[in-house]
């Protein structure tokens, strides 16, 4: 016979959820569905990378052009960030997650279809709205899905998913060179069909969507009524809960339907001022890293292994299945045991001495330094993976309660847009310029997200968060019923 619950206010909802007491259910596929977006995001973003050269042939674009479109998804990203986090507090985690769904399958197609560089920049463009918006969704969906204890661990399911995505569309540009060539097709077009695929992992999530997936119990506490909350608990965990009959049904209209403006104001507030600082320039520094290097591995193994379009495609999947899932894998299993913020300052450790290393023995005249040089790019992946590239997102998502979880976690995703637009269109001016000594400079980008972590000391491993919704609204934590659970105390998760 299942556990009952009672509930006598919104706040016993997000106690319910992460003291760990229920689980189970649909829960589990909600968690999945949000890490499967992730992985859409990936994969678009990502799948386009070994055709642009193909691209800037068949559409005749200029290296300008031809840099703009291959920014535009990044700007769309930027743009969809604000936009999702700004949307899903105000209108509901289900419906955003959606509506960003249909969107991104007919951008897809659009993209797999352009007929011209222009038709192609809109739908680039408009699939980076799409994957933008679905960020702050899926890592709200996985926390307020998952208990205290297990928020870390859960969220960062993030990196090895990304890494396996990015890896996935390797392996279809594998097997499509193969079969482009068996069957002498022009491998020009090969772009086309990888880019739409994407359609296929998009629809399967939509339909699981229809059949698994429920609004956020905690946003449904916060902004609809206790009882909408009370049946979003028994569909997804399968527990049996009931509202007293001497409840507080709803919060305040004032916490429900704060103006945007409002929200945005509130991550500078005296409370939130350093959490928001730290994780814009955490992200912003791991998305000028990410987006530098990480898109530029293909060049670098066809350096060592020689200029070939297999070896184009078999370095980046090696590297990214190797090196970027090992560190994600690494830190989902740290995650319950480190400190967030303190995994996320080795991880810039590493990326830092491995840039340095990387331009010293990139330089060096040896036999097999360039092997070496290769080695130290695959630890960057490693470190990035395993410290700020995931911590970046969960910093941001944990340092916010419900009511504004979406902005914040959306604001973040802002500024790892604008730095992962900076690496990308600035990191070809600098190695022109500087060859590999460019390396130097760009390692400025992992120094000061270490130094940021080391003058902010904020970490949300043991905070519960969503307690100060309550304390705002009522200025008091109301007390829960005796078969309601208590806010439960974090077991730890130091070293």
């Amino acid at each position: 016979m299942p556990d009952s619950f009672v509930l006598r206010h919104p706040q016993d909802v997000a106690s319910l959820v992460n003291s760990g007491r229920i689980r189970g259910g649909n829960a589990k596929f909600v968690v999945v569905i949000a890490l499967a977006g992730i992985f859409m995001d990936a994969y678009d973003f990502t799948s386009i990378a070994f055709g642009l050269s193909y691209v800037q042939e068949a559409f005749n674009l200029s290296s300008l052009m031809l840099g703009i479109t291959a920014g535009a998804i990044l700007v769309g990203a930027l743009i969809g960030s604000l936009l999702g986090g700004t949307l899903m507090d105000r209108i509901g985690r289900e419906k955003v997650f959606t509506a960003d769904l249909v969107v991104l399958i007919i951008a897809t197609l659009l993209c797999a279809i352009a007929p011209n560089a222009w038709f192609f920049l809109a739908a680039r463009f408009l699939m980076g709205i799409s994957v933008g918006i679905d960020y702050p969704v899926a890592f709200s969906f996985i926390a307020e899905y998952s208990s205290h204890r297990n928020k870390g661990r859960a969220l960062n399911l993030y990196a090895p998913v990304w890494y396996v995505a990015v890896g996935s569309t390797f392996v279809l540009l594998l097997i499509g060179y193969y079969v482009f060539q068996a069957l002498s097709w022009d491998i020009g077009e090969l772009w086309r069909v990888v880019v739409g695929f994407g359609v296929v992992p998009t629809a399967a999530v939509l339909y699981l969507r229809r059949k698994y997936l429920t609004e956020s119990p905690t946003w449904a506490a916060m902004n609809g009524d206790l009882h909408e909350a009370a049946a979003i608990l028994r569909k997804a965990y399968g527990v049996d809960v009931t509202v007293a009959d001497d409840a507080v049904l709803r919060m305040p209209k004032r916490t429900r339907t704060e103006p945007v403006l409002q929200s945005f104001g509130r991550l500078w507030n005296r409370t939130y001022r350093p959490r928001t600082l730290l994780a814009l320039v955490v992200n912003f520094c791991q998305g000028a890293e990410y987006y530098a290097v990480g898109f530029s591995i293909g060049v670098v193994t066809q350096q060592v292994f020689g200029q070939t379009i297999l070896t184009g495609i078999v370095g980046p999947l090696a590297f990214n299945l190797l090196f970027g899932v090992g560190g994600g894998l690494l830190s989902t299993w740290l995650a319950p045991r480190v400190r967030i913020s303190r995994l996320a300052l080795w991880g810039f450790c590493g990326t830092t001495a491995s840039l340095l290393l990387v331009n010293l023995f990139g330089k060096e005249p040896f036999d097999g330094a360039i092997w070496i040089a290769a080695l130290f790019l695959g630890v960057f992946i490693f470190s990035h993976a395993a410290g700020p590239g995931t911590q970046g997102a969960v910093i941001a998502t944990l340092s916010y309660p419900t009511s504004i979880r979406g902005v914040g976690v959306g604001f973040a995703q802002f500024g790892n847009r604008i730095g992962g637009t900076i690496g990308l269109v600035a990191w070809p001016a600098l190695t022109a310029a500087y060859g590999l000594d460019a390396l130097l400079w760009l390692a400025l980008m992992p120094f000061a997200g270490l130094l940021c972590l080391l003058v902010i000391r904020w970490d949300p491993t043991d905070e519960d968060v969503d307690a100060e919704d309550y304390d705002t609204a009522t200025g008091v934590v109301p007390a829960a019923g005796p078969t309601t659970p208590q806010t439960p105390v974090s077991p730890g998760g130091t070293l």
